[in-house]
C-alpha cells in the first residue's frame, strides 16, 4: 500500500497487524480520487484557474490506515481530521503521517465515528467514509452527516461500501452523483 501521487508519492504505508482492518486498495483509492478530481474540476473555478486541489479541509472517517486522508493531503489539502475507534489503527495512522511528512497538517481523533463527529462544528470540503462493509449504521451515519454542519455547498462525500448495500439517492442535503463498482467494492459520490 502506497501513496499514489502528490508530495508523498510512492511512500509506503503500514497497516495495523492483527486487526480486521480492510485497507482501501491502491486501485480503488485511485478510482476514488479520479471521481473526486473529475467532480472538483467541474465545480471549482479555483481548480480550473490554478489547477490546485480544491479540497482544503478533509475528514477521513473509519480511517483505518489513514490512506484516504493521506492521499488528499499529498495532493494538496491543507488539513485532514482522521477519526478511528481502534487505538492500534490510530497508531498506524500516526506512523503513516510521520513517514509521509504530513503530520503537521493532520489531527487524529480516537473514538466511535458517531460520537466524535457530533463534536465537530465546521464544514469540510471532502468527507471520506470507509466503514466496515457489514456495519449496520453506515446509512445512519451518512444521513447524520448530510443533515449536519459538516457539509455545505460544494462539499463532496465519498462512501466506500460493499456492492450489495443499497445507498439512498438523498441523505439530508446530500445528493447521490454516481456510484462506481470495482469487484465487490462500490464507491458512491455524494454532493451537497
Amino acid at each position: 500500500m502506497r501513496v499514489i501521487t502528490g508530495t508523498a508519492k510512492g511512500r509506503q504505508l503500514v497497516a495495523p497487524k492483527g486487526l480486521s482492518v480492510r485497507p482501501t486498495t491502491d486501485k480503488v483509492r485511485e478510482a476514488i480520487f479520479s471521481m473526486v478530481v473529475a467532480d472538483g474540476m467541474r465545480r471549482s473555478e479555483e481548480w480550473q484557474e490554478t489547477g490546485g486541489f480544491p479540497f482544503r479541509r478533509v475528514l477521513d472517517l473509519y480511517a483505518g490506515t489513514g490512506a484516504l486522508g493521506i492521499e488528499a493531503l499529498s495532493r494538496g489539502s491543507e488539513h485532514a481530521d482522521f477519526v478511528e475507534s481502534s487505538q492500534r489503527a490510530c497508531a498506524a495512522i500516526r506512523t503513516n503521517l510521520q513517514r509521509t511528512g504530513l503530520g503537521d497538517r493532520a489531527a487524529i481523533h480516537t473514538g466511535r465515528v458517531e460520537t466524535v463527529v457530533s463534536t465537530f462544528r465546521s464544514p469540510y470540503d471532502l468527507i471520506l467514509l470507509d466503514p466496515p462493509y457489514n456495519d449496520p449504521d453506515t446509512l445512519v451515519v451518512l444521513e447524520a452527516i448530510g443533515s449536519s454542519a459538516l457539509v455545505t455547498e460544494g462539499t463532496l462525500v465519498v462512501l466506500e461500501h460493499g456492492r450489495p448495500l443499497a445507498v439512498p439517492a438523498d441523505a439530508g442535503t446530500l445528493h447521490l452523483a454516481r456510484t462506481r463498482f470495482h469487484g465487490t467494492t462500490a464507491v458512491s459520490l455524494y454532493a451537497c
